[in-house]
């Protein structure tokens, strides 16, 4: 009878005591880890990085993995590519300093703490993000030439590169447009502009990882065909430094691509003289370092009836043609032209403010004496 009561006992003690134990187990919550960094992290490959998991408690170890195994560290943990980092188990610190960082640490990194006083482990974990430069960028423009007003097509996207590098396109020295944050490529739309013939498109990527020099870029030159452009607004070319009595050459820089098939110069409407004047013609054309022509016409000895004459070129290529009317003249080139104001402009700015001096003056002098508008009333209403 007294067996079956103590064998009772123990069987109703046990299942409460593992209860008991259970519940207290479950009464536990895994430890908070403060993790620093808290975001994700771009370094340069041989740059230092440091990861911290910090417990509100001492702990008992310290576990760091990441993309090449895990690690158990010490406080006294010094190797000769990593080592502990962190203020001591005693303060909650788990950590590691990466005295050199390579390119497979690239990845997500993780901490695990046990704490002397809780069964569960505290985890905490960041992501490290190993900067690597671009390996080339590609430009792409929808078509080799392009007619005036024509719309261009461009991109420039750089290949390769963590994180996303800045990807800008440029025409000549001028920006085009420039990617927007963690984009590797840019789009830009433009209207062929006969003054972009000949420039470059250039295609640039920058990245942390890589010096200026070492920007990776790519670029093409823009095609533009346009008939032959005006020279100026005014209708009449004016041409000076001319000499009676020796020789004397009229110089027009055209701009036009492709260049111009035909040159056809008159004198006065009417075909020139050959024995005075010698026009050269399509053939004789050179061009300049501008990337406009050169289209010249001989005078074999200037005479003062040249002066009062107009010379014309009509300048056709296959888009187009253009009419140049030229006077010459005996007289230097004005200093007008190489200045902003010319001396008409500035004799007139001179008088101007002289007016305005005189009239200040007088307006003074009539005031302090009591003349004209400021002399005293007189009343002549009888009282």
């Amino acid at each position: 009878m007294m067996l079956c009561s103590t064998i009772r006992l123990r069987t109703c003690i046990v299942p409460i005591l593992l209860a008991l134990c259970t519940a207290s187990v479950h009464s536990q919550s895994a430890p908070s880890i403060i993790v620093e960094p808290k975001n994700a992290k771009v370094v340069k490959i041989g740059d230092t990085f440091e990861f911290l998991c910090k417990a509100s408690k001492p702990i008992m170890y310290c576990s760091i993995k990441n993309t090449i195994g895990s690690l158990n560290m010490r406080e006294n943990t010094k190797k000769d590519s990593y080592e502990y980092f962190g203020k001591g188990f005693q303060l909650g610190d788990c950590g590691i300093k990466f005295l050199s960082v390579t390119e497979n640490l690239h990845g997500n990194i993780s901490c695990t703490v046990g704490l002397v006083d809780n069964d569960l482990e505290g985890v905490g974990h960041t992501n490290l993000i190993v900067a690597i430069p671009p390996n080339s960028v590609q430009l792409s423009i929808d078509k080799n030439e392009y007619k005036e007003k024509e719309e261009i097509v461009m991109s420039c996207r750089a290949l390769g590169g963590r994180p996303a590098p800045t990807v800008t396109l440029y025409l000549g020295n001028d920006t085009l447009a420039t990617s927007k944050p963690g984009q590797d490529i840019v789009n830009h739309n433009r209207q062929a502009d006969y003054k972009d013939n000949n420039k470059k498109v250039i295609c640039k990527a920058t990245h942390m990882a890589s010096s200026k020099d070492d920007a990776k870029m790519t670029e093409r030159n823009l095609i533009i065909q346009f008939r032959p452009q005006p020279i100026n607004n005014l209708g009449t070319i004016n041409k000076f430094g001319f000499f009676e009595g020796v020789e004397g050459i009229i110089t027009l820089d055209i701009f036009a691509n492709p260049r111009p098939s035909k040159l056809a110069w008159k004198v006065d409407n009417a075909a020139p003289d050959l024995g005075l004047y010698y026009p050269l013609n399509e053939k004789n054309i050179v061009m300049n370092d501008d990337g406009s022509y050169a289209a010249k016409f001989r005078i074999y000895k200037v005479s003062r009836e040249d002066v009062d004459k107009t010379f014309t070129l009509t300048a056709t290529n296959q888009l187009g043609s253009e009419t140049y009317n030229v006077k010459i003249s005996f007289d230097p080139t004005p200093k007008e032209e190489e200045t902003s104001l010319g001396a008409g402009s500035i004799v007139a700015i001179i008088v101007a403010v002289l007016i305005v001096f005189v009239a200040i003056v007088l307006t003074l002098f009539a005031r302090t004496t009591g003349r004209w508008c400021f002399a005293e009333k007189v009343d002549y209403t009888e009282k």
